[in-house]
């Protein structure tokens, strides 16, 4: 039975890396097994969605083919001054995984932690970023995932003003279909696939949901 909570997963890099990693990246590259795993784990499950950060050309090379096979879909947040550098996506890439009904958002220009800079760094983050990735695609760019999942109220406010229908941060937990700001869960290379599964029936109840909803409210208005 449908209902109003859904469960997001994000997902990184995948395979072999096409480039060099920063300092504690290599924890969010997955086996493609595991990848694969999930996706039959979840392919019938209505109430699950699936987004990729980053840009990695494994997004395209990889996680594509995955979801096209299982007539899945995903949300594919872009760093708009990666495109076209070694190990990221190509702009064709990016066309191909708009054309093959994917969506496509933002994720900012050079994945900066959002909270961290000043108005300026912020708008071009926030502003700068969509305008590139909608010439890129031709078309309009509506969502955007919080690099890092550093946000604040200022940042909010930005995304709110430049006009993004949804964002998307790293707050785990479960989500509402119709709600502006969504917790995402992180997949990490240390999951297994009773982690994930636990992700997906997780439903906070009682003083566990009222704790969890005064934390986000806190981190929300700071």
């Amino acid at each position: 039975m449908t209902t109003d909570v859904i469960h997001i997963l994000t997902f990184h890099g995948l395979g072999r890396p096409e480039r060099e990693l920063e300092k504690g990246e290599d924890r969010y590259w997955l086996d493609v097994s595991f990848l694969e795993a999930i996706l039959d784990q979840i392919k019938e499950l209505p109430d699950v969605r699936l987004t990729f950060d980053d840009s990695n050309s494994s997004d395209f090379k990889i996680a594509l083919p995955a979801l096209v096979k299982r007539r899945l879909s995903a949300s594919f947040f872009v760093v708009s001054k990666r495109i076209g550098s070694p190990g990221f996506l190509t702009a064709e890439q990016t066309r191909e995984l708009a054309r093959a009904g994917m969506e496509i958002g933002s994720h900012g220009t050079r994945h900066r932690r959002w909270a961290e800079l000043n108005a300026s760094d912020l708008h071009e983050e926030l502003s700068a970023s969509r305008d590139e990735l909608e010439t890129v695609l031709g078309r309009e760019v509506r969502e955007a995932a919080c690099p890092f999942g550093s946000y604040n109220r200022r940042v909010l406010r930005g995304l709110r003003s430049a006009g993004y229908s949804r964002v998307y941060t790293s707050d785990q937990g479960p989500a509402r279909r119709n709600e502006w700001v969504s917790a995402r869960n992180t997949i990490v290379r240390s999951h297994t696939l009773r982690y994930v599964q636990n992700i997906i029936e997780s439903k906070p109840r009682g003083t566990a949901a009222f704790l969890r909803m005064l934390k986000l409210t806190v981190k929300r208005w700071r």
